[in-house]
């Protein structure tokens, strides 16, 4: 497969608004996630999106492709990913919760550094998984399963709100179905 994205319109994905800061949409959305478990260990196993389709790779018997295509499709689509994030510039929830007095309790990571939407963990996880899903059919479940729960992980650590998770996962397909098409 050949991995290329210089056609790529990233454009098209700058007018997809998130819930607006303050509004009733981004505190229902914080209130949910307060909700949600925190489990360090799942979110710490897939912060490194690569290690984790490595050792998924691993377990089903495959054990060069899935790094090799992780680290380019991530070094790849890291531009596109900060020219949306850049342009929404939209608050960590962690951030505005504090400002709505709402308390919510985080797992820190070194990920977590960057504007909320979208999550590129997210577009990264469902792209790779997809990638991987199609090169290896034997394996496909496991590798899309893989792409879901690193964009689930986010949420569980509470990194970011599901509108982030579900428009990067939305574009990680658009990137995966561009792949497709421009073989």
């Amino acid at each position: 497969m050949l991995i290329d994205f210089k056609n790529f319109n990233v454009s098209r994905f700058m007018s997809t608004n998130p819930p607006s800061d303050y509004s009733f949409d981004t505190s229902q959305e914080i209130k949910e996630l307060s909700k949600i478990p925190l489990n360090k260990r799942f979110v710490e196993e897939k912060d490194d999106i690569t290690s984790y389709f490595k050792k998924i790779g691993e377990r089903e018997g495959i054990d060069f492709y899935p790094e090799v295509i992780s680290e380019k499709l991530i070094e790849l689509t890291a531009p596109m990913i900060m020219k949306l994030k850049n342009h929404y510039d939209r608050p960590r929830p962690k951030v505005l919760a504090s400002k709505m007095g709402i308390k919510l309790n985080d797992i820190e990571m070194s990920s977590m550094k960057t504007p909320s939407y979208p999550s590129g963990h997210s577009v990264q996880g469902v792209l790779i998984g997809n990638v991987l899903a199609t090169m290896f059919p034997l394996s496909a479940n496991e590798f899309l399963k893989a792409g879901k729960d690193i964009s689930y992980s986010r949420n569980i650590a509470r990194a970011h709100y599901k509108s982030d998770s579900k428009f990067g996962e939305a574009i990680g397909l658009e990137l995966h179905k561009y792949l497709k098409q421009n073989q």
